[in-house]
């Protein structure tokens, strides 16, 4: 048995239970499985803690990358624009990311 939630509903039920995520970050994953649902024409189980097991939100693209062993080229002041896109550039070749306009990121788990 399934019901259908919206995006507000997301929201609040799992921060209800979970509050590993900003609110920024669960609307772009309520997106995210949306626009899969729409792809795939298969509806998506709500599941909250299989949601923090496979995703994580970092404060940055280049902390994710860091953390999955990424080495920036350099850490000068002038390359951290640099470094930054090519950890969203190695990550988008490793696994799913997905952008916040707040410069944070939701990197699924790999």
């Amino acid at each position: 048995m399934k019901i259908t939630i919206t995006e507000s509903e997301f929201i609040s039920r799992f921060l209800a239970i979970r509050g590993n995520f900003s609110r920024e970050a669960l609307l772009a994953l309520f997106e995210h499985f949306t626009d899969l649902e729409s792809v795939s024409c298969e509806e998506i189980e709500f599941d909250p803690i299989a949601i923090c097991c496979d995703w994580t939100e970092y404060d940055s693209a280049l902390e994710a990358a860091e953390a999955y062993g990424f080495k920036a080229k350099e850490t000068d002041d002038e390359r951290a624009d640099k470094s930054e896109d090519d950890a969203v550039a190695f990550l988008r070749d490793e696994t799913a990311i997905l952008e916040l306009e707040s410069g944070r990121v939701v990197v699924l788990n790999f």
